[in-house]
């Protein structure tokens, strides 16, 4: 009788015990994003940010607070990255259309950008624009 007070007692305290130890972990996970902390995909997404409000169609004229990036895949061993953006430009069009006559028009945009090893393979812009090379997508190369 007296080993199983013991047993109890024991178990209450193993109970408390992990309970305790549970709740003073933080929970803010360490890792983000499929593996990596949070400081290697918020510069994966400065990097990203970087390009995107120096590349010649959002220069041109995108809102600058309008602009939002995430990352919606990673394979972090072999480094290749997936981030999709959003934002806003005041005209209708891609690239540099300074020596085109546009209305103002308030136009949403989605770009996806790939990275693989630091560098930015692809970059399209509603499935339509070759950022990178400038020129319209056709089926065959975005």
């Amino acid at each position: 009788m007296f080993f199983k007070g013991v047993i109890i007692v024991a178990a209450i305290v193993l109970g408390l015990i992990s309970v305790v130890v549970l709740l003073s972990n933080d929970f803010d996970p360490q890792y983000s994003f499929d593996g990596l902390t949070k400081d290697e995909s918020q510069k994966i997404v400065d990097f990203t940010k970087q390009f995107v409000l120096t590349s010649p169609t959002f220069l041109y004229d995108g809102v600058p607070d309008s602009l939002e990036l995430k990352i919606v895949s990673a394979d972090v061993s072999n480094t290749e990255f997936l981030l999709e953006g959003k934002f806003k430009t005041l005209h209708t069009g891609f690239g540099n259309r300074e020596h085109l006559d546009l209305p103002e028009d308030i136009t949403p945009h989605t770009i996806i950008v790939s990275i693989v090893d630091e560098k930015i393979i692809s970059a399209v812009i509603d499935n339509q624009w070759d950022e990178l090379n400038q020129i319209p997508c056709n089926t065959a190369q975005c």
